[in-house]
């Protein structure tokens, strides 16, 4: 079934193809880092491909990049309140793979909120 969004915790997420705009009043900045784990993504294949995969089956369509980069937008009741990229990188410390979430948001979306209804999404379906 191809719904072209996921959603968890009130948020909807869908692929930014077109550069989403945040609403709400002022951008505020995201930065987080998600353990693969975490996420539900750990395995024998390279992150970009897990995360790739388990994006494909909450999206319902295949979506796929080399290097794990995703722009996602991401709503509530009809409004952008985020347009984050989701990607996978390197943790300076231990040289482990880790999820970065990267953009802005609304002010009326804490990251912490924002991080927990993806990481819920991310460790639905197998």
């Amino acid at each position: 079934m191809t719904t072209g969004f996921f959603e968890a915790r009130g948020l909807r997420f869908r692929l930014d193809r077109q550069g989403a705009e945040v609403s709400g009043g002022p951008a505020r900045p995201v930065q987080a880092r998600i353990e693969p784990d975490e996420a539900g993504l750990d395995g024998d294949a390279p992150l970009a491909e897990l995360l790739g995969r388990r994006l494909s089956a909450l999206l319902g369509a295949p979506v796929s990049d080399e290097e794990g980069i995703f722009d996602l937008a991401v709503e509530r009741d009809g409004a952008v309140v985020a347009a984050v990229q989701l990607s996978c990188g390197d943790d300076d410390e231990d040289d482990e793979d880790v999820l970065e979430l990267l953009g802005e948001r609304a002010p009326s979306l804490p990251v912490r909120a924002l991080v927990e209804a993806l990481v819920e999404a991310l460790r639905g379906p197998g």
